[in-house]
């Protein structure tokens, strides 16, 4: 796992942090949050994660090695539904979510099943294509994915990547920063597309992850969040999904960590809804 840097500044740092930490904390690490979000205790949980490092790395590790490799989804990585009028255009970018590991087939994963559920629900055509990349942070999403990406039309950008990020001990502000990075080189490339940014994932719910990683990586997931559902005030068109979805062990792959078929099922319904009021 990689340690997220510290700002250099440390005579601003010492004096800042503590002054007024809650402050510090929320304009370096967090970065803009929608009103209301409980900031101070959002900061609170990415401290305590940075002071338990240790630990974290010690049980990732372990966790690294007894976790089963899945590969990705074989083909197909494009398809199309059926349907009356224009069809509806889908992209996916991210991480090993959207190239399908723990899934049989291409088919199956969230690119698809969003499509899926748009077709049924406009009856229009829908056509998918996914671009994910396992072990991708949003960042490297942006430098590897996105060049990769053609320069054609499309309606709806769903981008998912969070574990990764949390893994790297990215600061929830770099992330939501990346993200934004990656809607805005996307939308050079396929237009003015409306945007889904998948929820990050509540992490510590994952079969995979001993106590307490997993339950430390959920602070940082939490503020992750939080920062990412900053983005609807910085970009048109974008929303941010939250996971309400009870992620109980039957939505695992057979490596308690990434979603099965059914889980994708269920979080292309969600997707699709989102995005409805953005397509019509």
């Amino acid at each position: 796992m990689r340690q997220e840097s510290i700002p250099q500044s440390c005579d601003v740092m010492s004096w800042d942090f503590l002054w007024r930490p809650g402050e510090y904390l929320k304009r370096n690490f967090l970065g803009p949050v929608p009103p209301g979000t409980p900031a101070r205790t959002l900061a609170a949980g990415v401290v305590g994660s940075l002071a338990l490092f240790p630990l974290v790395w010690a049980q990732a590790a372990a966790a690294h090695r007894h976790v089963p490799r899945l590969p990705p989804a074989r083909p197909p990585h494009h398809g199309m539904f059926s349907g009356v009028g224009d069809p509806i255009r889908v992209l996916a970018i991210g991480e090993s979510t959207v190239s399908g590991v723990g899934l049989a087939r291409g088919d199956e994963t969230i690119a698809a099943t969003t499509a899926r559920a748009l077709a049924r629900v406009t009856r229009r055509p829908a056509a998918w294509h996914a671009h994910g990349l396992g072990g991708a942070t949003a960042r490297e999403g942006l430098d590897r994915i996105l060049p990769r990406i053609p320069r054609e039309p499309v309606d709806l950008l769903v981008i998912a990547f969070c574990v990764n990020d949390l893994a790297a001990y990215r600061s929830p502000a770099r992330f939501a920063d990346d993200l934004a990075a990656i809607v805005t080189a996307a939308r050079d490339r396929v237009g003015d597309a409306a945007v889904v940014i998948a929820g990050v994932a509540p992490i510590a719910a994952f079969p995979a992850l001993p106590w307490p990683l997993g339950s430390i990586l959920g602070w940082r997931a939490a503020a992750m969040q939080a920062a990412a559902e900053g983005l609807t005030q910085r970009l048109p068109k974008l929303v941010v999904e939250r996971i309400t979805t009870p992620l109980t062990r039957d939505l695992f792959a057979s490596d308690g960590f990434h979603p099965n078929p059914k889980a994708h099922a269920i979080w292309g319904e969600n997707i699709a809804a989102l995005a409805l009021p953005l397509l019509a």
